[in-house]
């Protein structure tokens, strides 16, 4: 009936393909009855309501009439490329994969960025146990009578630096040139330190150390994870000299 329809109104196989919006080969497959070349009965139905209603005919009545064949046993069905149809929740499936991997990228491109933090630990653990303190043997207190506490003044050095530590921190002293000091200190821990002619203190996470020269303002020895060394000295109080690795 459609092929007598389109040959009746002059029309060949393309022109009308090109008004149902499908290829050729599939209104020939639909008008010479070739099952295995369509797709499924609710898309052929749909196919011929579009092609009838082109040609001038009742469209809706034509798709209501067509009963699919029934497949024959140990048969399938022979698809062609052309009569392949892309499906909407293919495009919906294709999207969210998509998305997935985007955020997977974009996660990994962002843990890559994060700047490690500065208060971790700036030594391996092999190195650490190099530079821990050196523990001296216990020594007990001498016994100072009342009478000699008051009698004897406490020492007063040209040079005192108290040292806390904001941060974990490698850090060697030199007391008039000799070493005073060599380890890591952890978050939390104060120091102080004294000299006559000269105190140098080199620090290997500056930003988590804080000095304060002489009872002054407190101030950090640096930025963090930076490598500093400051000497104080009583000719130049409050003055910093300063080295920056």
């Amino acid at each position: 009936m459609l092929r007598d329809a389109r040959v009746a109104s002059g029309q060949t196989l393309d022109e009308v393909a090109g008004k149902v919006l499908v290829r050729s080969r599939l209104l020939m497959a639909l008008e010479e009855a070739q099952t295995s070349e369509l797709p499924e009965p609710i898309y052929i139905r749909g196919l011929i309501r579009r092609y009838a209603d082109v040609l001038g005919l009742d469209g809706k009545a034509l798709s209501q009439n067509y009963v699919a064949m029934p497949a024959l046993k140990g048969g399938g069905r022979n698809w062609s490329h052309e009569s392949v149809q892309l499906r909407p929740y293919h495009l919906y499936a294709a999207y969210v994969a998509l998305i997935a991997i985007s955020v997977s990228g974009l996660s990994y491109l962002m843990q890559r960025a994060i700047p490690q933090n500065a208060a971790e630990p700036i030594v391996d653990s092999a190195t650490a146990e190099q530079l821990a303190p050196r523990q001296a043997a216990p020594t007990a207190p001498a016994q100072v009578s009342p009478e000699q506490a008051e009698a004897t003044p406490a020492p007063k050095e040209p040079i005192v630096v108290d040292v806390e530590f904001v941060q974990q921190s490698w850090v060697r002293v030199t007391a008039d040139g000799d070493e005073a000091y060599e380890g890591i200190l952890q978050e939390g821990a104060e120091r102080s330190w004294t000299a006559q002619e000269s105190l140098t203190i080199r620090a290997g996470n500056a930003g988590g150390v804080v000095l304060t020269y002489n009872q002054g303002t407190a101030k950090p020895m640096g930025k963090p994870g930076t490598v500093v060394e400051q000497t104080f000295t009583p000719s130049t109080p409050g003055e910093l000299a300063s080295l920056v690795w």
